[in-house]
């Protein structure tokens, strides 16, 4: 199920507890604000806050 909401700072600390790697919010919020997420810190996230990705191939 879908978190309502989470703040940046709640994220961070999710994601130091899934994986133990610490990243700066100043980092984070350069990676959302230039769209330089890796495929797999995109999927933590949406982990953490209940969803999930699909992609399919269109035929």
């Amino acid at each position: 199920m879908a978190k309502g909401h989470i703040t940046q700072k709640m994220l961070l600390e999710d994601l130091k507890k899934d994986n133990g790697e610490k990243i700066p919010q100043s980092t984070f919020s350069c990676k959302i604000r230039r769209n330089t997420l890796k495929l797999t810190e995109f999927q933590k996230i949406c982990k953490i806050c209940g969803y999930s990705i699909k992609l399919e191939r269109n035929l």
